[in-house]
């Protein structure tokens, strides 16, 4: 399915409005999802607590979805993430994180469906390794990019990517917005020696 340039950065706002509301900060990274979450009044079930006398219903969450899925927040029930925490090899911790991220997404915006899942996907990426914040530390290899932010090579090679596309397109500048996440993240001003160029919306 074919996204406009809009769409993704309305999920790159949406990410910077989540860490800017949690206090997360450059010292949460690599982020924890789990202590997210609590912060958001999020509760997460990881598929293993089913096991011994409800085993039977790891096969029910397992047909649901391998990786997780979400139950919405409402006015008889708190928003619950159930997640897939070691049933089968394509497991590893980024990837659960990156389940995390994305059924956040789905509760904040009330998803009915998963027609956003690319979004949710780009949300959760951008959420667990900031662009702005990967372009601030110039961080030049995936490798670099994956000890900071315990993502995978796959999403650490896509951000290498998006930076490479956007210096080709903007240069080293910052949209306005993005300069507030870095303020936010760091907790300082910056001058114009460091941001070269602001790029405005």
């Amino acid at each position: 399915m074919y996204r406009s340039s809009e769409e993704y950065d309305r999920m790159a706002k949406l990410a910077i409005s989540i860490i800017e509301d949690y206090g997360v900060t450059a010292l949460d990274y690599p982020l924890d999802m789990d202590i997210l979450c609590r912060r958001m009044k999020i509760n997460i079930v990881p598929y293993s607590s089913y096991e011994g006398a409800d085993s039977g219903r790891i096969d029910l969450l397992m047909k649901k979805s391998k990786d997780g899925f979400c139950i919405p927040r409402s006015s008889k029930q708190e928003a619950t993430i159930f997640f897939n925490d070691k049933y089968g090899d394509h497991l590893t911790p980024a990837r659960i994180s990156q389940t995390k991220g994305h059924e956040i997404k789905h509760i904040i915006e009330g998803d009915i469906d998963d027609s956003e899942d690319d979004l949710c996907d780009y949300f959760s990426k951008y959420l667990r390794c900031p662009f702005p914040y990967v372009f601030y530390l110039k961080l030049e290899s995936a490798v670099d990019i994956i000890a900071r932010f315990s993502i995978s090579y796959e999403q650490a090679e896509y951000v290498l990517n998006n930076i490479i596309n956007r210096r080709s397109k903007y240069g080293n500048g910052m949209f306005d917005y993005e300069i507030e996440l870095l303020k936010s993240l760091l907790g300082k001003e910056f001058d114009e020696e460091e941001i070269q160029m602001i790029v405005k919306e």
